[in-house]
C-alpha cells in the first residue's frame, strides 16, 4: 500500500472511473467468448463488479436486486432504492437503473406464478431491445435457479449457468482492485492490534470479536462478517466460530479477520496468539503450522498450479489423525479473494483426490492460503493464514501482521 486510503488532490490513488471501466470491460470480454446473449445475476459481488452498486446484506437473501448485462450494451441495474436517487449518486449509471424485480424466491411457488411471468416479461423485452432474444440467457447468483430456468424456458428463452463466465472475469484483478486489496489487508492490522491489546484472562471470545469488528468499522469497512475466535480447548479439534468462553492463562487463541469489506474487497487473515507465556509444545505446533504454510507460499508464482501447492502439504489425512480427507480438508486449504471471500481459484486437496486437473495460478490473482496443526487428544490447535498477490516472478504477501513466532499477550509481546 503505497499511499493513504482516502481520496486527495495531490496524489493519484485509487482511480474509480478506471476501476469501473476495467472491471466492466473484463466482464464484457468474457461474455464475448461465449454464445450467451446476456447475463442476469442476483449475486451481490457481480452487481458491484458490473455497476459499483452496493447491495446491502439485508436485501441479498430476498433476491430483489439484480443486474442485466447484454453482450451488445451496458449493464442495467434493478434495485430497491429509488432509481432517480441511485442515478444521482451513481451518474455513470444514468438511464440504466430500474425498480427492483419481483422476488421469485419469496413469492413464486411455480414457474407459472404471476411474479415469474412478470420477471420473464421484463427480461424478454430487454433481450429483444438488444437484439439477443434468440441467444441463451446466462443465470448467476440465484438459489431459485430451477424455477427461473423453467420460467424462461416456457417463454422460449434457454438458460445456462453463467457463474463460470463471471468467475473467469473476476479472478484476475486490475491495478485498482489490487490496491483495494492492499488497503483491506492493512485494515486487518488495526483489528489484530486492538485484539492483542485486549487479550487477558477473563475476556470472552465474543468480546474479542466485538473489539475487532469495532476497529474494522473505524477503518472504514462497509461490511464485515463475524470474526472467528477460538481459544483453549475450542482450538482442537478445529472449528469456525466463537462463543462466550472466557480466555484463561495459557490458552492459545486463533482469530480470523475475515470478510472485512473495504469498498467491496475482502481479506482473510488468520493468526494465533497465546494468553501469557507459551509452552514449548505450543511453540512446536506453531512453528509446524507456519512451516507448512510458508512451504506452500514459496511455490506461488505465475504459471504454478494448485498441484504444486499440494506437494508441499501432508499427503495423507493421517497426518492430522483422520482416515478421510473429507474430515480434514479445511486443514490445508486455499481460496481466491476479491469481491467475495471465496473467489476462484479453489485450492483443496479434495480436487486432486477427485481427479480434477491442475488449476494454474496467474499473475493478478489474489489468494489466501491457510494451514492448521493440532493433534488428536491434545488441547491446542494452531491456525495461520496469509493473503497473497500472485506476481510474474512469485508473490507479494499483502497481510503484514507478524507471523514469524507465536505472539504472547498479557502482557503484550514487545
Amino acid at each position: 500500500m503505497a499511499f493513504g486510503k482516502y481520496a486527495v488532490d495531490y496524489e493519484q490513488r485509487i482511480d474509480y472511473d478506471r476501476l469501473r471501466t476495467e472491471r466492466l470491460q473484463r466482464a464484457k470480454d468474457q461474455l464475448a467468448k461465449t454464445d450467451l446473449g446476456a447475463i442476469l445475476s442476483w449475486d451481490a459481488a457481480t452487481i458491484r463488479y458490473l455497476t459499483s452498486y452496493y447491495d446491502p446484506t439485508c436485501m441479498r437473501a430476498s433476491e430483489t436486486q439484480c443486474v442485466f448485462l447484454p453482450r451488445s450494451g451496458d449493464p442495467i441495474l434493478f434495485c430497491t432504492d429509488t432509481p432517480s436517487e441511485t442515478e444521482r449518486r451513481m451518474p455513470w449509471m444514468t438511464g440504466r437503473v430500474r425498480p427492483s424485480v419481483p422476488s421469485l424466491k419469496l413469492t413464486a411457488k411455480t414457474a407459472n406464478d404471476v411474479t415469474a411471468l412478470i420477471l420473464v416479461d421484463i427480461i424478454a423485452r430487454l433481450l429483444a431491445e438488444h437484439g439477443v432474444e434468440k441467444q441463451p440467457l446466462g443465470i448467476d447468483g440465484s438459489v431459485f435457479g430451477i424455477t427461473i430456468s423453467e420460467a424462461f424456458g416456457n417463454a422460449g428463452i434457454p438458460t445456462v449457468n453463467a457463474t463460470p463466465v463471471l468467475d473467469e472475469a473476476r479472478q484476475i484483478k486490475t491495478r485498482d482492485e489490487i490496491e483495494l486489496m492492499r488497503i483491506s489487508c492493512a485494515n486487518t492490522e488495526s483489528a489484530f492490534a486492538a485484539i492483542v491489546d485486549a487479550i487477558r484472562p477473563g475476556i470472552r471470545e465474543v468480546d474479542l470479536v466485538g473489539i475487532g469488528i469495532k476497529a474494522l468499522y473505524e477503518e472504514g469497512v462497509d461490511h464485515t462478517e463475524n470474526l472467528v475466535c477460538c481459544s483453549g480447548y475450542n482450538t482442537n479439534p478445529y472449528r469456525w466460530s466463537f462463543s462466550d468462553k472466557p480466555v484463561r492463562p495459557g490458552d492459545l487463541i486463533y482469530i480470523d479477520v475475515t470478510g472485512a469489506s473495504y469498498q467491496g474487497y475482502v481479506p482473510c487473515v488468520y493468526r494465533t496468539f497465546c494468553c501469557g507465556k507459551a509452552t514449548s509444545r505450543q511453540r512446536e505446533l506453531y512453528d509446524e503450522c507456519r512451516t507448512m504454510l510458508y512451504d506452500a507460499i514459496e511455490v506461488v508464482k505465475d504459471g504454478a498450479t494448485d498441484y504444486d501447492i499440494y506437494e508441499k502439504w501432508p499427503d495423507s489425512p493421517e497426518y492430522w489423525g483422520y482416515s478421510s480427507w473429507h474430515e480434514c480438508a479445511p486443514f490445508a486449504f486455499g481460496h481466491g479473494l476479491g469481491l467475495t471471500l471465496h473467489d476462484q481459484p479453489v485450492i483443496s486437496p479434495l480436487k486432486k483426490l477427485g481427479g480434477q486437473p491442475p488449476q494454474e495460478l496467474k499473475a493478478g490473482m489474489t489468494i489466501a492460503l491457510e494451514t492448521y496443526v493440532g493433534r488428536k487428544g491434545e488441547q491446542d490447535g494452531v491456525r495461520l493464514e496469509e493473503t497473497l498477490l500472485v506476481t510474474e516472478g512469485g508473490y507479494e504477501v499483502l497481510s503484514r501482521w507478524p507471523i514469524d513466532e507465536l505472539m504472547e499477550c498479557w502482557p503484550r509481546q514487545r
